[in-house]
């Protein structure tokens, strides 16, 4: 136990995406520094709690994917980052890795932990701690690892430094290596109920009671989903409205409006973009589902039931497949560099053939 100081020196936090395995490893390190544990939990008032609130205590670091940007582009560390990590966390503790790109403008860049951060957090780890009994170290989406920076960490789990515990978090724990899977204690973390999610909800973004209800009910647990739909429906449907002209120019075969529509999205960056054909995949599933004529299965707010009235006559049985291949090929093909705009063009011409089956 931790009154005991029997803690296990590294544990892999993994579960789905939205679900919170980042704030609850947060709580769980807040836990085990603070100097006030009263009912097993953190008393939030002592000095430790205090800096862990802003993410200061200086026993608490964190590995995360990062990569050149416009204001950072010399091979920078996470800890160039590290203020924009902090004021990101403190606003969006559920986000995804995708949100954590666009916060950072890495634009069309993937993210990485480089060999690098594995030599520089064994430095700071081989001093002894400054307040806290524990040092800790935090990776966020440990799958981001470069092959050789996860052979070092792996080295530092077999070997840890005294009193160094380590907390991993992925979203996709297979991608680890397995040897790194051994040497961590797991802890699953669940989507989150839907009662939970819905007070939370009315408690953080001031929702009425139906609202959060509905919002809680189309995220199916993944908070960072339910921050998206708060943020649409802010952004009066963004995603549906682009859908909505994309599709229509495809289906009327009209080259010009669907020119408009594919330049100005490839005007976004590589993420947005994936943004949308993820969004556009999920109104395929969902109009395609709706013609079992059971709500309980559809997960549309008030917007999307609405254009999904006339849209949905259009999703049958012949074209759904074919149309789920056409967006998921170019949601691949524009995550591996592929030209957008063509890759979206051709994209809305195929789709429209569909639609006219």
């Amino acid at each position: 136990s931790v009154r005991d100081r029997r803690i296990s020196h590294a544990q892999l936090f993994f579960g789905p995406e939205g679900a919170g395995a980042l704030p609850l490893a947060i709580a769980y390190a807040q836990y085990i520094s603070c100097t006030g544990i009263k009912d097993e939990d953190a008393c939030g008032k002592c000095p430790s709690c205090l800096k862990y609130a802003k993410l200061v205590h200086p026993d608490l670091h964190f590995l995360f994917p990062v990569n050149n940007t416009a204001s950072k582009k010399e091979d920078p560390y996470c800890d160039d980052f590290l203020s924009e990590w902090r004021a990101f966390v403190l606003q969006h503790p559920y986000a995804r890795l995708n949100d954590w790109y666009l916060y950072i403008e890495l634009e069309n860049k993937q993210g990485l932990i480089k060999e690098k951060e594995s030599d520089a957090i064994s430095k700071k780890l081989s001093f002894k701690s400054f307040e806290s009994d524990f040092k800790i170290a935090i990776i966020w989406m440990a799958e981001k690892m470069h092959e050789v920076a996860s052979n070092k960490l792996l080295k530092l789990l077999e070997e840890p430094p005294e009193m160094t515990v380590f907390l991993l978090i992925t979203e996709n724990p297979e991608i680890l290596l397995t040897t790194i899977r051994s040497r961590c204690f797991p802890v699953k973390v669940p989507l989150i109920a839907a009662d939970d999610m819905t007070e939370a909800l009315q408690s953080r973004h001031q929702l009425e009671a139906s609202q959060s209800a509905s919002v809680a009910r189309l995220a199916i647990g993944n908070y960072a989903r339910a921050a998206e739909l708060i943020r649409e429906n802010e952004e009066d449907g963004f995603q549906l409205a682009t859908f909505r002209e994309f599709m229509l120019a495809g289906f009327m075969n009209n080259i010009g409006s669907g020119m408009k529509t594919v330049e100005a999205l490839s005007a976004l960056t590589r993420e947005k973009q994936k943004a949308f054909l993820d969004y556009s995949l999920r109104m395929i599933r969902e109009n395609a589902v709706k013609q079992i004529r059971n709500s309980s299965l559809n997960y549309m707010n008030l917007m999307e039931e609405e254009f999904s009235v006339n849209f949905s006559k259009f999703i049958k049985g012949s074209n759904v497949v074919p149309l789920t291949e056409e967006f998921n090929k170019a949601a691949y093909d524009i995550e591996r560099n592929g030209n957008s705009k063509i890759v979206l063009f051709d994209l809305m011409l195929k789709a429209g053939k569909l639609l006219r089956r």
